[in-house]
């Protein structure tokens, strides 16, 4: 014969207070397990808002992050762009990562060719209307060695 829960056991109660006590544990217990739900459903919802389809394909241009890029010394950091290039990407891996074709001056001081996506911005074609006689080689590009 299966044992009954001390909540779900039905006659007379010899001791009224520990049945009491009981079901007041169990609701915790239940509204404890219905916080730790609301709260992931919370935290996923929270986490897939900025989550979005990568926009960049092979020979896409793109510019890098110097965000994790050391500088020569002497450098300030302040002064040096966010991003650079264009460069041309190469391959995709298929996980957020790109190969990106450097230039021989980036792979001379040490900077690995794969990048992750959040590093990586589309290339937008200048619009000679709005910045006239504007060319792409007017961007400063990272000098000096490392």
């Amino acid at each position: 014969m299966p044992r009954a829960m001390i909540w779900d056991a039905p006659g007379t109660d010899e001791y009224p207070s520990v049945k009491a006590y009981a079901r007041r544990m169990k609701l915790a217990l239940t509204a404890a397990h219905d916080a730790l739900l609301s709260a992931r459903v919370k935290q996923t919802v929270q986490a897939n808002k900025r989550r979005c389809t990568c926009p960049f394909v092979v020979n896409d241009l793109v510019y890098i992050s110097t965000k994790n890029i050391n500088f020569p010394k002497g450098t300030s950091r302040k002064l040096v762009p966010k991003f650079v290039g264009p460069y041309k990407i190469s391959k995709d891996f298929g996980n957020h990562s790109f190969r990106v074709d450097l230039p021989n001056s980036l792979k001379q001081r040490g900077i690995h060719d794969v990048f992750h996506s959040s590093l990586l911005r589309i290339h937008v074609p200048n619009d000679d209307r709005l910045f006239p006689r504007r060319l792409d080689e007017q961007i400063p590009e990272l000098g000096g060695t490392a």
